[in-house]
């Protein structure tokens, strides 16, 4: 196909950090759009050479608009409405760390920026390698067709060649187009200040595109932008120079939107004439499944932030859940007890006001953590400086400053609505525990809380779907030494061998299933220390750590297991067994491990704490869950979805690492297994690959390895990994795994029973105030809104869904898409 035309987007690209601090970056953002504006004024837009302009991201229009005046957003919607400036869908580039409830917070915000006159119809990612499979589907929702990934091969690869076209078709079977164009700097690198090499270069670039089979369109696309730059106007010396050395071949501004309308009209036209003369027409791919992202190896470099993060989101949603149970249960919202702090309630209950306010901050904080911006640019190079600990400092914020707010509110929440049936016992010498379910569904599980502020307890709660149960606080258990041979826990023989590093047997009582593969390298539980093998010539090591890349496969790793020669360590209280054993390694010297099961319960939790001093050599740490499972698929959860591990992925994406939410199916011959992560959000499935750069997965067997940490990179990231904190684990054997199994899984780790100790324990727990049908076909998720309470039911099944929600004898019934969702809203002031 022969380039008719050339369309240069100027914009930049968003890293909330990277070329300076967070703490600045993200405030310059959002006086980007009045230099916009400022630039708009100076420079025509008429003609090939005007000034146009793409907002990348959305963030800074949204925080433009809660400071402009008014003659100011309506200069942007004129300047939208004429073409000359495109507003894009996405919050900012995002990880996949965020969940669907994070996503939904930040598409939900799109509405103020149409509200201001300005439309949306698109969405642009860069750097990233990938984005989370059920974001077509919230896409699409948001009035999102299209897609552009700017996408950066630093560290992976992507889909196809770029630039190329094809449409990514989501859990429900609606679709985006997608433009996979080149990495937004390439355009950078052309010269759009300096005009001769960019002349070059983009004759070099139309060249190599005239020349390829699978490019039918005749418009080039080139990105005029870099890492947060400032908006300037020298992009349109670019194309002056251009029109007048090339006249034959025509350069003119754009913004994404033009773009995106000029490649789907092309490839509708060609289509049309390729079917009227040859009685078929031009197909741009579809594909169906998962992004897997290369780069989320990088969410390992922060392992103990990542799961301060993880927590935040946790406390967010039982805030959300309980705060909307004690508007529903019309709860007393007067203060009930006199002190602010950890274990007493608030002095003074916020007001509705107040509380959509912190909610809503606590969201802004979730995504600018989620946001891809890591480190500095000599986070890496420089791991000393005190701009990289600044950086770290300032990004880290994010994380703990929504953990601080979202668990106030969940506190809050949680004595808004366990109290909201009125009236406490008399303080007593132990209290009691109360425990709150914020699910539609009846939740059996085992709660970890803190007594008194004195000591922890284990204890098994049994709670309906929104329930309050008032349970007794079990008696302290003796620690006694494991006799040799199996230890009876719950409906399992547990068998631990320190010297080898965890449990070497596992069997499920009930049908006489082994759990553990005895031919994995490390048993179940086991931490492993993964360095780079000594000697290793791989260039990686002698020459960068940007070639750890799948143009260089490799390196090759040695992995020690973390072992120990103490006993193992049992105790029993309330129908609670907990085994406990300690292991190190070189370069791990403390390692706890604690399996925990339930008398009456499937469940089995396993609690890891590691404390590991930093280390500047390269280095992986995993926790293995060698499963035994024949012929086994793997399932995982994404935000909004769960696919096949290689089997519904996007070609040539990251198969020796993903980046899960919580939860993981692994589907064998004889059985299954549902696993989960509440801490950590890396795995490797089917056995250990890093370095593989695999464009299949090899699987040796059911393994599940979570990745907790890593340094394997050369920027943003952490030059070094040092962690003493707690990852939690969850899993239990089942017939078959499948996709529903693994969302309800995912959720019940991010929704945790809500359960406190309270000297004080409420004598009329509140009645739930609403109930949803069918409860194993949706999850429902409350949070609070103006003047009442919205309900969304995400369907987990693969057909549509009629599910009902009662409140006060009042029954609403909404139809649920498959894999889809539907908003309830009540009224809570009438």
């Amino acid at each position: 196909m022969s380039i008719r035309q050339i369309l240069l987007i100027g914009h930049t690209h968003h890293d909330v950090g990277y070329t300076n601090s967070p703490r600045l970056v993200d405030r310059m953002h959002a006086r980007i759009v009045d230099r916009v504006l400022d630039l708009a004024d100076e420079h025509a837009t008429a003609g090939t050479d005007g000034f146009r302009w793409t907002f990348e991201v959305a963030r800074p229009v949204l925080s433009f608009l809660q400071h402009a005046t008014s003659d100011r957003i309506a200069r942007l919607a004129e300047l939208s409405r004429s073409g000359a400036v495109s507003v894009t869908g996405g919050y900012l580039d995002m990880t996949q760390l965020p969940s669907a409830f994070e996503l939904d917070a930040a598409y939900d915000q799109l509405e103020r920026i149409r509200e201001a006159g300005i439309g949306i119809r698109t969405q642009q990612h860069g750097d990233v390698n990938g984005l989370s499979w059920g974001t077509v589907d919230q896409m699409t929702d948001a009035g999102i067709t299209r897609l552009v990934m700017a996408l950066n091969p630093d560290h992976g690869r992507p889909p196809f060649v770029q630039p190329s076209g094809f449409r990514w078709e989501g859990p429900t079977g609606r679709s985006v187009f997608v433009w996979l164009s080149t990495h937004y700097g390439f355009g950078e690198e052309w010269g759009i200040v300096d005009v001769e090499p960019a002349e070059e270069r983009i004759a070099a670039f139309v060249g190599e595109l005239e020349r390829r089979d699978d490019y039918p369109w005749g418009t080039a696309v080139v990105h005029a932008g870099n890492d947060n730059r400032w908006p300037t106007a020298l992009f349109l010396d670019v194309v002056r120079h251009w029109n007048t050395r090339h006249p034959e071949l025509p350069m003119r501004t754009a913004t994404i939107d033009e773009a995106m309308d000029e490649l789907e009209a092309e490839l509708e036209a060609e289509a049309e004439a390729e079917a009227e003369a040859a009685g078929e027409g031009f197909e741009v791919p579809t594909v169906r499944g998962e992004w897997a992202d290369w780069w989320s190896h990088g969410h390992g470099s922060t392992a103990r932030e990542v799961a301060v993060y993880r927590e935040a989101r946790t406390f967010a949603r039982a805030a959300q859940s309980t705060l909307s149970l004690a508007r529903l249960a019309g709860g007393t919202s007067a203060p009930m007890f006199d002190v602010l702090g950890y274990r007493r309630g608030p002095v003074r209950l916020r007001t509705d006001d107040e509380i959509a306010d912190d909610l809503e901050h606590v969201d802004e904080q979730l995504l600018l953590y989620g946001e891809h911006t890591w480190g500095s640019w000599e986070t890496y190079s420089k791991p000393h400086s005190t701009f990289s600990h600044s950086h770290h400092n300032a990004t880290s914020a994010f994380a703990y400053n929504a953990f601080d707010h979202a668990r106030d509110l969940a506190i809050e929440g949680w004595f808004r609505y366990a109290y909201a049936g009125g009236g406490t016992q008399d303080p007593s010498t132990h209290g009691a525990i109360v425990v709150v379910n914020p699910t539609e569904a009846p939740r059996r599980e085992v709660v970890d809380v803190e007594v008194a502020g004195t000591r922890r307890v284990r204890l098994r709660a049994d709670v309906g779907p929104f329930e309050v149960a008032v349970l007794a606080v079990p008696a302290p258990a003796a620690e006694k030494e494991a006799a040799d041979g199996p230890i009876a826990a719950g409906v399992y023989l547990v068998t631990v061998d320190p010297a080898r590093g965890g449990v070497v047997s596992l069997v499920d009582t009930t049908d006489g299933r082994e759990l553990v593969d005895a031919t994995a390298a490390a048993p179940l539980g086991a931490v492993v220390d993964e360095i780079v093998e000594a000697g290793s010539r791989h260039p990686m090591i002698t020459q960068s750590p940007k070639l750890f890349h799948p143009d260089h496969p490799g390196p090759v790793f040695e992995r020690v297991v973390a072992t120990g020669d103490g006993p193992v360590r049992v105790s029993r209280s309330a129908g609670v067994t907990q085994i406990r054993w300690e292991t190190s390694a070189p370069g791990i010297p403390s390692v706890v491990t604690t399996l925990v099961v339930a008398d009456g319960a499937a469940d089995i939790d396993l609690e890891v704490r590691i404390g590991k001093p930093e280390r500047f050599v390269p280095e992986s740490v995993l926790v293995t869950f060698p499963f035994a499972a024949a012929e086994p698929e793997f399932l995982l959860e994404t935000a909004g979805a769960v696919f096949a591990a290689d089997r519904e992925q996007l070609p040539d994406t990251s198969r020796d690492w993903y980046s899960i939410q919580h939860a993981v199916g692994v589907s064998g011959r004889d059985g299954g297994i549902l696993w989960g992560s509440t801490d950590a959000p890396l795995v490797q499935v089917g056995g250990h690959h890093t370095g593989r750069w695999a464009d299949a997965l090899e699987v040796t067997g059911g393994h599940v390895n979570s990745w907790l940490m890593n340094n394997l990179h050369f920027t943003n990231f952490q030059t070094r990994q040092e962690v003493t904190r707690r990852f939690r684990y969850r899993f239990r054997p089942v017939p078959v795994a499948t996709a529903a199994d693994v969302r309800r899984l995912g959720r019940d780790l991010l929704e945790p029973l809500h359960a406190r100790h309270s000297v004080a324990p409420p004598t009329a727990p509140p009645r739930p105030p609403i109930e949803v049908t069918p409860s194993d076909s949706v999850l429902l998720e409350l949070r609070p809104v103006d003047g009442g309470v919205r309900a969304r039911l995400r369907n987990i099944t693969g057909d549509e869904v009629t599910a009902s929600v009662s409140r006060d004898g009042h029954r609403v019934s909404v139809a649920v898409p498959a894999a889809g969702t539907a908003d309830v809203l009540f009224d809570t002031q009438g």
